[in-house]
């Protein structure tokens, strides 16, 4: 049975027993197999059923041993927001009708006027009403979002962006022009150090925010030797770190489909993650090969293991791997994974990790050479 031709869940809350017999009695007459009704006689009743089973509709009388007045739609309301409530009271008064709906009610129906016809026209547009109220709430929210987003994205893209590449720029300057003293120096490499770390987090949130909040991380493909791509990012870390040992590994056919920079972006975060997490007189391997109809990008490092009860959690957001001696100095918002896992989704491919303390850990991006069809958008 469909959601469709599912009998409708009624929460009848009504005190007195001879109007809530000829409520029911009404619904037989005109659409007994559309409604199953629950019938309570209290407010506390009612939140119970509200918060724990969620009706279709509720039928709310406002004089209640318990309640009384438009309290009650308040109170109902709190207890389930997004239930769709017609208010039934023995007084025909206009005035409590318009206060009943602006409390949040979607009908008002009058005792000793309750027809079966009536009553089932009041709960079905009090469902469809609610329908289209928690529609447009959605749709705002949605609005709302994108806003925030558009403004978030803004004031990290050129408001702090632009302040922190004017330190950067003035830091390098005067490290290489200044004619600095010792102490100066080291004072502004610390400077220009911490502007180059400060942008990479500012980079980082960017794209964490786009893919949160923008439905997934934007890919553009064109062809590329994925070869070339592994080796300029071992080249700018064998540059970074001067004292690492990297091992770069490549076989099979390179070319593919591919955004290159944001696979650049991706495989820099794992042999960057590597380095951070090994000791300083272990090697950073890195394996590039044919892997079916895709490719393989491997990197591997020893040191101590990623925990088994983070393995799962790993490439959430604000996550950090292994905790060690070798990584207190270790920096970042824990954001790395989180983004290369979304690369990696966004071609098409998938990341994995196993860690243990005789195997070191190592990571893999298994790609297809090009998008699959139906899969994410370029």
């Amino acid at each position: 049975m469909t959601a469709e031709e599912r009998p409708l869940r009624l929460l009848l809350v009504e005190d007195n027993a001879g109007d809530a017999r000829l409520i029911q009695e009404e619904l037989k007459e005109v659409a007994a197999e559309r409604f199953r009704v629950q019938h309570v006689e209290r407010m506390i009743q009612a939140e119970k059923c509200v918060t724990e089973s969620a009706p279709d509709v509720v039928l709310l009388d406002l004089s209640l041993p318990d309640g009384h007045g438009l309290g009650n739609i308040s109170r109902l309301l709190q207890a389930g927001p997004s239930v769709p409530l017609v208010v039934l009271t023995g007084t025909d008064d206009e005035r409590l009708a318009v206060q009943a709906v602006h409390q949040g009610a979607q009908d008002y129906l009058v005792k000793g006027q309750v027809t079966g016809p009536l009553l089932v026209r009041a709960l079905r547009y009090a469902i469809e009403r609610k329908r289209v109220e928690e529609g447009l709430k959605r749709e705002e929210a949605q609005r709302q979002t994108a806003v925030f987003r558009e403004q978030f994205l803004a004031i990290l893209g050129h408001d702090l962006r632009n302040p922190l590449q004017a330190i950067s720029g003035n830091a390098g300057l005067l490290l290489r022009y200044g004619g600095l003293a010792e102490p100066q120096r080291k004072a502004v490499n610390r400077i220009s150090i911490s502007a180059d770390r400060m942008a990479r987090m500012i980079n980082d949130v960017l794209d964490f925010t786009r893919a949160r909040l923008g439905g997934g991380y934007p890919v553009m493909r064109a062809r590329v030797n994925l070869h070339d791509v592994l080796r300029q990012v071992v080249e700018e870390l064998e540059v970074a770190h001067a004292q690492r040992n990297f091992e770069l590994s490549l076989s099979g056919n390179g070319w593919g489909e591919w955004d290159a920079d944001s696979i650049a972006q991706a495989a820099s975060n794992l042999v960057g993650n590597a380095v951070q997490y090994s000791p300083e007189d272990t090697p950073v391997a890195v394996v590039v090969r044919d892997e079916g109809e895709g490719i393989r990008v491997e990197v591997h490092n020893q040191g101590t293991p990623i925990p088994e009860e983070r393995l799962p959690h790993v490439f959430d957001p604000f996550v950090r791997g292994a905790e060690g001696a070798h990584n207190k100095a270790r920096t970042g918002l824990g954001l790395g994974l989180y983004i290369t896992h979304e690369i990696v989704r966004a071609h098409g491919g998938t990341l994995r990790v196993t860690s243990t303390a005789t195997e070191g850990t190592r990571f893999w991006m298994s790609l297809p050479r090009a998008a699959p069809k139906g899969g994410p958008a370029s």
